[in-house]
C-alpha cells in the first residue's frame, strides 16, 4: 500500500487563504485581504441567528441548514463560507420551484413519461411575481438571484468572500426564504 506524503505543517497563505495541514487544520484561516472575522464564539453565533419560520417546507430547512453548516466552518477555511453563501443561492431557487409547486403555478411539460424541468429559474421567478406571490420589498432581490446564482454556479474564478459578508447573505436570503412561505 503506497503511503500518503505528509503536507508540511506551514501557515503559509496560498491563494489568498491557508493550506490545510494537520497542524493547522483546526486553527483560523486569515488573510491580510480579508478581514479577520470575529472570534470563534461570535461566528458561530452570527450563523446560527437567521432561523427559518415553521412555514419553511422541510426540505428547504435542510438544504439551508447543509449551507449554514458549511458557513460555521469557514472559520477554519475561508473559502468555505464563500461555497456556503454561495449555496444559498441554489437554496433559493429550490425554494422558489418549491413555493410554485405549492401555489400550482408550474405545468411541467411530460415527454415519454417524464416530467422535465422545462421552466428556467427566471421564469420561476417572473410566475411568483405575477402570482403576486414575492413581497414588492423583495422584487429586486428576486429579480437578480437567478444571475447570482449562475455566476457562483458557473464561475471563471474563484470568490472568496470576507466572513462578514458571508454571513451578511446567510441571514438576508434567510430573510427572503421566510417572506417567500408567509
Amino acid at each position: 500500500m503506497k503511503r500518503l506524503q505528509a503536507i508540511p505543517a506551514t501557515d503559509t497563505l496560498q491563494y489568498g487563504f491557508k493550506r490545510v495541514s494537520p497542524a493547522n487544520l483546526l486553527k483560523e484561516d486569515n488573510h491580510p485581504a480579508y478581514p479577520s472575522g470575529p472570534g470563534r464564539e461570535r461566528w458561530l453565533q452570527a450563523c446560527l441567528k437567521p432561523q427559518l419560520e415553521p412555514a419553511v417546507p422541510e426540505e428547504i430547512a435542510f438544504l439551508f441548514e447543509v449551507a449554514r453548516g458549511s458557513m460555521v466552518y469557514g472559520q477554519f477555511f475561508l473559502p468555505l463560507a464563500s461555497l456556503a453563501a454561495e449555496q444559498t443561492y441554489r437554496v433559493l431557487e429550490a425554494a422558489a420551484r418549491c413555493r410554485c409547486q405549492q401555489l400550482l403555478l408550474l405545468k411541467p411539460k411530460r415527454v415519454k413519461s417524464k416530467v422535465l424541468p422545462d421552466i428556467s429559474f427566471s421564469e420561476v421567478v417572473a410566475a411568483l411575481e405575477k402570482a403576486g406571490r414575492i413581497p414588492e420589498a423583495d422584487l429586486d432581490a428576486w429579480r437578480t438571484i437567478p444571475f447570482l446564482r449562475n455566476r457562483s454556479s458557473h464561475p471563471s474564478s474563484q470568490t472568496i468572500l470576507s466572513r462578514r459578508n458571508a454571513a451578511a447573505l446567510l441571514a438576508y436570503h434567510c430573510q427572503l426564504l421566510n417572506r417567500l412561505f408567509q
